[in-house]
Protein backbone atom coordinates (compact mmCIF):
# COMPACT_ATOMS: atom_id res chain seq x y z
CA UNK A 1 0.00 0.00 0.00
CA UNK A 2 2.80 2.37 1.00
CA UNK A 3 4.61 1.66 -2.25
CA UNK A 4 1.49 2.45 -4.30
CA UNK A 5 1.02 5.78 -2.47
CA UNK A 6 4.68 6.64 -2.98
CA UNK A 7 4.47 5.79 -6.69
CA UNK A 8 1.34 7.89 -7.12
CA UNK A 9 3.02 10.81 -5.36
CA UNK A 10 6.04 10.45 -7.64
CA UNK A 11 3.87 10.45 -10.77
CA UNK A 12 1.97 13.54 -9.56
CA UNK A 13 5.23 15.35 -8.85
CA UNK A 14 6.60 14.55 -12.31
CA UNK A 15 3.36 15.67 -13.97
CA UNK A 16 3.33 18.91 -11.96
CA UNK A 17 6.95 19.52 -12.81
CA UNK A 18 6.26 18.96 -16.51
CA UNK A 19 3.27 21.32 -16.45
CA UNK A 20 5.26 23.96 -14.57
CA UNK A 21 8.11 23.56 -17.04
CA UNK A 22 5.73 24.00 -19.97
CA UNK A 23 4.24 27.10 -18.41
CA UNK A 24 7.70 28.49 -17.71
CA UNK A 25 9.01 27.78 -21.20
CA UNK A 26 10.43 30.79 -23.00
CA UNK A 27 8.01 32.40 -25.46
CA UNK A 28 8.62 32.00 -29.18
CA UNK A 29 10.22 35.18 -30.52
CA UNK A 30 8.97 36.42 -33.89
CA UNK A 31 11.01 38.96 -35.88
CA UNK A 32 8.82 41.63 -37.48
CA UNK A 33 10.59 43.53 -40.26
CA UNK A 34 9.77 47.10 -41.33
CA UNK A 35 11.76 49.07 -43.88
CA UNK A 36 10.42 52.28 -42.31
CA UNK A 37 12.17 54.09 -39.44
CA UNK A 38 10.65 53.34 -36.01
CA UNK A 39 8.90 56.71 -35.76
CA UNK A 40 7.17 56.39 -39.17
CA UNK A 41 3.38 56.28 -39.08
CA UNK A 42 2.66 52.69 -40.14
CA UNK A 43 5.42 51.25 -37.96
CA UNK A 44 4.80 53.33 -34.84
CA UNK A 45 1.01 53.69 -34.87
CA UNK A 46 -0.17 50.43 -36.46
CA UNK A 47 2.40 47.64 -36.53
CA UNK A 48 4.07 48.15 -33.14
CA UNK A 49 0.79 48.44 -31.14
CA UNK A 50 -0.55 45.40 -33.00
CA UNK A 51 2.57 43.39 -32.16
CA UNK A 52 2.31 44.40 -28.51
CA UNK A 53 -1.36 43.39 -28.38
CA UNK A 54 -0.71 39.96 -29.87
CA UNK A 55 2.20 39.41 -27.48
CA UNK A 56 0.01 40.32 -24.50
CA UNK A 57 -2.83 38.04 -25.58
CA UNK A 58 -0.63 35.04 -26.37
CA UNK A 59 -0.61 33.74 -22.77
CA UNK A 60 3.15 33.98 -22.60
CA UNK A 61 3.72 31.91 -25.74
CA UNK A 62 4.80 34.73 -28.07
CA UNK A 63 7.11 37.71 -28.11
CA UNK A 64 6.95 39.78 -31.29
CA UNK A 65 10.00 41.99 -31.69
CA UNK A 66 9.99 44.89 -34.15
CA UNK A 67 12.98 45.35 -36.46
CA UNK A 68 12.35 48.80 -38.00
CA UNK A 69 14.58 50.93 -40.17
CA UNK A 70 15.51 48.07 -42.48
CA UNK A 71 17.45 46.23 -39.74
CA UNK A 72 16.73 42.89 -41.40
CA UNK A 73 16.75 44.34 -44.93
CA UNK A 74 16.42 47.90 -46.19
CA UNK A 75 14.97 47.29 -49.63
CA UNK A 76 11.15 47.61 -49.54
CA UNK A 77 10.95 45.32 -52.57
CA UNK A 78 12.87 42.59 -50.72
CA UNK A 79 10.56 42.27 -47.70
CA UNK A 80 8.64 39.37 -49.23
CA UNK A 81 11.86 37.43 -49.80
CA UNK A 82 12.93 38.07 -46.21
CA UNK A 83 9.79 36.27 -45.03
CA UNK A 84 9.99 33.47 -47.59
CA UNK A 85 13.63 32.83 -46.64
CA UNK A 86 12.90 32.96 -42.90
CA UNK A 87 15.17 35.96 -42.28
CA UNK A 88 12.06 37.71 -40.94
CA UNK A 89 9.07 35.89 -39.50
CA UNK A 90 6.66 38.76 -40.24
CA UNK A 91 6.92 41.81 -42.50
CA UNK A 92 4.72 44.42 -44.08
CA UNK A 93 4.98 44.61 -47.84
CA UNK A 94 3.87 46.74 -50.76
CA UNK A 95 2.82 44.17 -53.42
CA UNK A 96 3.26 46.77 -56.15
CA UNK A 97 7.02 46.53 -55.60
CA UNK A 98 6.97 42.86 -56.66
CA UNK A 99 4.96 42.63 -59.91
CA UNK A 100 3.75 39.13 -60.66
CA UNK A 101 3.05 38.46 -56.98
CA UNK A 102 -0.41 39.01 -55.50
CA UNK A 103 -1.57 40.71 -58.71
CA UNK A 104 -5.26 40.19 -57.95
CA UNK A 105 -4.88 42.67 -55.07
CA UNK A 106 -4.27 45.40 -57.66
CA UNK A 107 -8.05 45.74 -57.84
CA UNK A 108 -7.60 48.43 -55.17
CA UNK A 109 -5.38 50.40 -57.55
CA UNK A 110 -8.24 51.12 -59.95
CA UNK A 111 -9.26 54.79 -59.89
CA UNK A 112 -12.51 55.97 -58.34
CA UNK A 113 -13.19 52.69 -56.50
CA UNK A 114 -11.72 52.92 -52.97
CA UNK A 115 -13.21 55.82 -50.95
CA UNK A 116 -11.07 55.52 -47.79
CA UNK A 117 -8.63 53.17 -46.07
CA UNK A 118 -11.13 51.59 -43.69
CA UNK A 119 -13.59 50.67 -46.44
CA UNK A 120 -10.90 49.58 -48.89
CA UNK A 121 -9.08 47.43 -46.31
CA UNK A 122 -12.22 45.70 -45.08
CA UNK A 123 -13.51 45.10 -48.62
CA UNK A 124 -10.18 43.66 -49.77
CA UNK A 125 -10.06 41.40 -46.71
CA UNK A 126 -13.55 40.11 -47.41
CA UNK A 127 -12.88 39.25 -51.05
CA UNK A 128 -9.64 37.57 -49.94
CA UNK A 129 -11.47 35.49 -47.34
CA UNK A 130 -13.98 34.45 -50.03
CA UNK A 131 -11.11 33.07 -52.08
CA UNK A 132 -11.35 35.67 -54.85
CA UNK A 133 -7.69 36.68 -54.63
CA UNK A 134 -5.52 33.95 -56.08
CA UNK A 135 -2.44 33.25 -58.16
CA UNK A 136 0.99 34.83 -57.94
CA UNK A 137 1.92 33.41 -54.54
CA UNK A 138 -1.18 33.82 -52.39
CA UNK A 139 -0.57 30.32 -51.01
CA UNK A 140 3.10 30.90 -50.20
CA UNK A 141 2.68 32.93 -47.01
CA UNK A 142 0.33 33.35 -44.07
CA UNK A 143 -1.65 36.59 -44.40
CA UNK A 144 -2.27 38.59 -41.26
CA UNK A 145 -3.55 41.75 -42.97
CA UNK A 146 -4.71 42.35 -46.56
CA UNK A 147 -5.31 46.08 -46.57
CA UNK A 148 -5.44 49.28 -48.61
CA UNK A 149 -4.37 52.84 -47.98
CA UNK A 150 -6.27 56.04 -48.68
CA UNK A 151 -6.85 57.06 -52.31
CA UNK A 152 -3.72 58.37 -53.97
CA UNK A 153 -3.69 61.71 -55.81
CA UNK A 154 -1.42 63.99 -57.81
CA UNK A 155 1.60 65.62 -56.14
CA UNK A 156 3.90 67.81 -58.21
CA UNK A 157 6.95 70.01 -57.84
CA UNK A 158 5.53 72.31 -60.53
CA UNK A 159 2.30 74.35 -60.48
CA UNK A 160 -0.63 72.12 -61.46
CA UNK A 161 -4.37 72.48 -60.90
CA UNK A 162 -5.91 70.66 -63.88
CA UNK A 163 -5.48 67.59 -66.06
CA UNK A 164 -3.77 69.44 -68.91
CA UNK A 165 -0.96 70.55 -66.60
CA UNK A 166 0.34 66.98 -66.22
CA UNK A 167 1.16 66.25 -69.85
CA UNK A 168 4.74 65.17 -70.49
CA UNK A 169 5.89 65.23 -66.86
CA UNK A 170 7.75 62.32 -65.26
CA UNK A 171 5.48 60.60 -62.73
CA UNK A 172 6.30 57.96 -60.15
CA UNK A 173 3.73 55.38 -59.05
CA UNK A 174 4.01 52.25 -56.89
CA UNK A 175 2.69 49.54 -59.22
CA UNK A 176 1.84 48.59 -62.81
CA UNK A 177 -1.82 49.64 -62.61
CA UNK A 178 -0.97 53.05 -61.18
CA UNK A 179 1.74 53.49 -63.81
CA UNK A 180 -0.91 52.85 -66.47
CA UNK A 181 -3.07 55.47 -64.80
CA UNK A 182 -0.18 57.94 -65.08
CA UNK A 183 0.10 57.18 -68.79
CA UNK A 184 -3.63 57.67 -69.30
CA UNK A 185 -3.36 61.08 -67.63
CA UNK A 186 -0.71 62.18 -70.11
CA UNK A 187 2.24 61.79 -67.77
CA UNK A 188 5.41 59.76 -68.35
CA UNK A 189 5.31 56.71 -66.03
CA UNK A 190 8.51 56.04 -64.07
CA UNK A 191 8.73 52.79 -62.10
CA UNK A 192 11.28 51.34 -59.69
CA UNK A 193 11.29 54.25 -57.23
CA UNK A 194 10.41 53.11 -53.71
CA UNK A 195 8.99 55.30 -50.95
CA UNK A 196 12.26 55.94 -49.07
CA UNK A 197 13.88 57.40 -52.20
CA UNK A 198 10.90 59.50 -53.28
CA UNK A 199 11.91 62.87 -51.83
CA UNK A 200 15.45 62.60 -53.20
CA UNK A 201 14.18 61.60 -56.65
CA UNK A 202 11.89 64.63 -56.68
CA UNK A 203 14.63 66.97 -55.43
CA UNK A 204 17.09 65.78 -58.06
CA UNK A 205 14.54 66.08 -60.88
CA UNK A 206 14.53 62.35 -61.69
CA UNK A 207 10.76 62.73 -61.39
CA UNK A 208 8.70 65.86 -60.92
CA UNK A 209 5.43 64.27 -59.83
CA UNK A 210 4.15 61.27 -57.89
CA UNK A 211 0.88 59.56 -57.03
CA UNK A 212 0.62 59.16 -53.25
CA UNK A 213 -1.67 59.77 -50.30
CA UNK A 214 -1.11 62.01 -47.28
CA UNK A 215 0.38 59.36 -44.99
CA UNK A 216 3.12 58.42 -47.46
CA UNK A 217 3.79 62.10 -48.17
CA UNK A 218 4.39 62.59 -44.46
CA UNK A 219 6.44 59.43 -43.85
CA UNK A 220 8.77 59.91 -46.81
CA UNK A 221 9.02 63.73 -46.45
CA UNK A 222 7.55 64.36 -49.89
CA UNK A 223 5.57 67.34 -48.59
CA UNK A 224 8.84 69.24 -48.26
CA UNK A 225 9.45 68.92 -52.00
CA UNK A 226 6.09 68.57 -53.77
CA UNK A 227 4.14 71.72 -52.95
CA UNK A 228 1.22 71.22 -55.34
CA UNK A 229 -1.60 68.68 -54.83
CA UNK A 230 -4.64 67.85 -56.95
CA UNK A 231 -7.05 65.80 -54.86
CA UNK A 232 -8.79 63.27 -57.07
CA UNK A 233 -9.15 59.54 -56.14
CA UNK A 234 -6.81 57.82 -58.59
CA UNK A 235 -6.78 54.45 -56.86
CA UNK A 236 -5.36 52.98 -53.70
CA UNK A 237 -2.36 50.78 -52.92
CA UNK A 238 -2.57 47.35 -51.36
CA UNK A 239 -0.46 46.89 -48.24
CA UNK A 240 -0.07 43.51 -46.58
CA UNK A 241 1.30 42.04 -43.37
CA UNK A 242 2.57 38.55 -44.08
CA UNK A 243 4.13 35.74 -42.05
CA UNK A 244 6.36 32.80 -42.86
CA UNK A 245 3.93 29.92 -43.29
CA UNK A 246 6.13 27.22 -41.74
CA UNK A 247 6.84 29.41 -38.74
CA UNK A 248 3.13 29.96 -38.16
CA UNK A 249 2.39 26.25 -38.41
CA UNK A 250 5.11 25.49 -35.84
CA UNK A 251 3.59 27.72 -33.15
CA UNK A 252 1.78 26.39 -30.07
CA UNK A 253 -2.04 26.65 -30.10
CA UNK A 254 -2.20 29.70 -27.79
CA UNK A 255 0.22 31.60 -30.03
CA UNK A 256 -1.76 30.77 -33.17
CA UNK A 257 -4.98 31.77 -31.43
CA UNK A 258 -3.56 35.20 -30.51
CA UNK A 259 -2.44 35.81 -34.08
CA UNK A 260 -5.72 34.58 -35.57
CA UNK A 261 -7.78 36.69 -33.19
CA UNK A 262 -5.97 39.85 -34.30
CA UNK A 263 -5.79 39.11 -38.03
CA UNK A 264 -8.27 39.31 -40.90
CA UNK A 265 -11.14 41.76 -40.44
CA UNK A 266 -9.94 42.79 -36.96
CA UNK A 267 -6.56 43.88 -38.33
CA UNK A 268 -8.17 45.46 -41.42
CA UNK A 269 -10.50 47.61 -39.30
CA UNK A 270 -7.66 48.70 -37.00
CA UNK A 271 -5.36 49.41 -39.94
CA UNK A 272 -7.99 51.32 -41.93
CA UNK A 273 -9.25 53.42 -39.02
CA UNK A 274 -5.72 54.48 -38.05
CA UNK A 275 -4.87 55.27 -41.67
CA UNK A 276 -7.96 57.44 -42.13
CA UNK A 277 -7.31 59.26 -38.86
CA UNK A 278 -3.73 60.13 -39.75
CA UNK A 279 -4.66 60.94 -43.35
CA UNK A 280 -7.11 63.58 -42.14
CA UNK A 281 -4.58 65.03 -39.68
CA UNK A 282 -1.83 65.39 -42.29
CA UNK A 283 -4.29 66.98 -44.73
CA UNK A 284 -5.36 69.56 -42.16
CA UNK A 285 -1.74 70.40 -41.36
CA UNK A 286 -0.82 70.67 -45.05
CA UNK A 287 -3.60 73.16 -45.65
CA UNK A 288 -1.89 75.56 -43.24
CA UNK A 289 1.21 75.77 -45.44
CA UNK A 290 0.96 79.14 -47.17
CA UNK A 291 3.38 78.02 -49.88
CA UNK A 292 1.26 75.00 -50.81
CA UNK A 293 -1.47 74.79 -53.47
CA UNK A 294 -4.16 72.17 -52.83
CA UNK A 295 -6.85 71.76 -55.47
CA UNK A 296 -9.78 69.59 -54.39
CA UNK A 297 -11.78 68.60 -57.46
CA UNK A 298 -15.58 68.61 -57.36
CA UNK A 299 -17.60 65.74 -58.81
CA UNK A 300 -18.15 67.79 -61.96
CA UNK A 301 -14.45 68.60 -62.28
CA UNK A 302 -13.60 64.91 -61.91
CA UNK A 303 -15.53 63.96 -65.06
CA UNK A 304 -12.67 64.45 -67.55
CA UNK A 305 -10.32 62.58 -65.23
CA UNK A 306 -12.71 59.62 -65.12
CA UNK A 307 -12.86 59.57 -68.89
CA UNK A 308 -9.07 59.79 -69.14
CA UNK A 309 -8.37 56.81 -66.85
CA UNK A 310 -11.03 54.51 -68.32
CA UNK A 311 -8.51 52.87 -70.71
CA UNK A 312 -6.37 51.90 -67.72
CA UNK A 313 -9.39 50.28 -66.06
CA UNK A 314 -10.31 48.47 -69.29
CA UNK A 315 -6.74 47.22 -69.67
CA UNK A 316 -6.77 45.83 -66.12
CA UNK A 317 -10.04 43.99 -66.69
CA UNK A 318 -8.72 42.59 -69.96
CA UNK A 319 -5.43 41.29 -68.57
CA UNK A 320 -6.51 40.22 -65.06
CA UNK A 321 -8.01 36.69 -65.03
CA UNK A 322 -11.58 37.04 -63.79
CA UNK A 323 -11.12 40.79 -63.60
CA UNK A 324 -14.76 41.71 -64.21
CA UNK A 325 -15.97 39.32 -61.50
CA UNK A 326 -13.33 40.48 -59.02
CA UNK A 327 -14.02 44.19 -59.60
CA UNK A 328 -17.76 43.65 -59.16
CA UNK A 329 -17.27 41.63 -55.97
CA UNK A 330 -14.89 44.25 -54.57
CA UNK A 331 -17.21 47.13 -55.51
CA UNK A 332 -20.17 45.30 -53.95
CA UNK A 333 -18.25 44.85 -50.69
CA UNK A 334 -17.36 48.55 -50.68
CA UNK A 335 -21.03 49.49 -51.15
CA UNK A 336 -22.08 47.13 -48.35
CA UNK A 337 -19.47 48.51 -45.93
CA UNK A 338 -20.48 52.09 -46.69
CA UNK A 339 -24.07 51.12 -45.89
CA UNK A 340 -22.91 49.53 -42.62
CA UNK A 341 -21.15 52.75 -41.64
CA UNK A 342 -24.29 54.86 -42.04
Amino acid sequence: MFHRILAAAFVSTVALGAATGAMAADPVTLRFSSFEPPQAFITSKILTPWAQKVTTESQGTLKIEMYPGGTLGRDPAAQLKLVLDGVADIAWIVPGYTPGRFDAATVVELPFVVPDAYTGSLALTRVFEKGLLSGGGFNDVKFLCVCANNPIFVNTTFPATKLEDLKGHNFRAAGPVSLNVVKSLGGVPIGGITGPSLAESLSRGVIDATLNEWNALQTFRVLDVAKHQIIVPLGSTSLMVIMNKAKYESLPPAAKAALDKNSGEVFAKFFGAKFDENNAAVFQAAKKDAKRTITVLTAEQQAPWKAAVQPAIDEWKKTMPGGDKLLKAFSDEIAAIQSEKK
